[in-house]
């Protein structure tokens, strides 16, 4: 039988990591695509403007819901909910880490390329190679689902 503290884990690693499927997917197909769409001003300034208000406002969206996912992965890693097999929480840790990284070494300093000019071949990577965020949150969302109803069903 899972504890109330599985219990509340699970609830907040299910909310935290669909609530980052639905904004990496937002993203995905919403926001990137639109950047070469947005009026760049004279001398790029409009477009400077734009990419600090995106990196501050997506900060406090993303920020806390990576937080409460993160603890929570680590959490399940733990103290696997409902003495599950920790295969499935380090899939999810994995998964985790993936799109992680990718954030850190990847997205971030191609933000960080087009913080100060616009630049197409930037902009193309950025939203080519976020298709590894998405599919790796994607699934692991579905991986935290699986462990949810492994941990419930015993």
């Amino acid at each position: 039988m899972i504890s109330l503290a599985g219990a509340l884990v699970l609830v907040v690693a299910l909310a935290s990591v669909w609530a980052m499927v639905g904004v990496i997917w937002t993203v995905q197909l919403v926001h990137y695509p639109i950047f070469d769409a947005i009026d760049r001003g004279v001398d790029d300034d409009r477009w400077r403007q734009f990419g600090d208000r995106h990196r501050r406002s997506i900060s406090w969206v993303v920020g806390p819901f990576m937080l409460a996912e993160g603890l929570t992965g680590l959490w399940m890693l733990v103290d696997p909910p409902g003495d599950i097999s920790r295969l499935l929480p380090v899939v999810s840790v994995t998964l985790m880490a993936v799109a992680y990284g990718t954030t850190a070494f990847v997205s971030v300093p191609l933000h960080e390329q087009l913080a100060t000019r616009y630049d197409d071949g930037a902009h193309r990577r950025l939203v080519t190679t976020n298709w590894i965020r998405t599919a790796a949150w994607s699934a692991r969302g579905l991986v935290v689902g699986a462990i949810a109803v492994s941990a419930i069903t015993r």
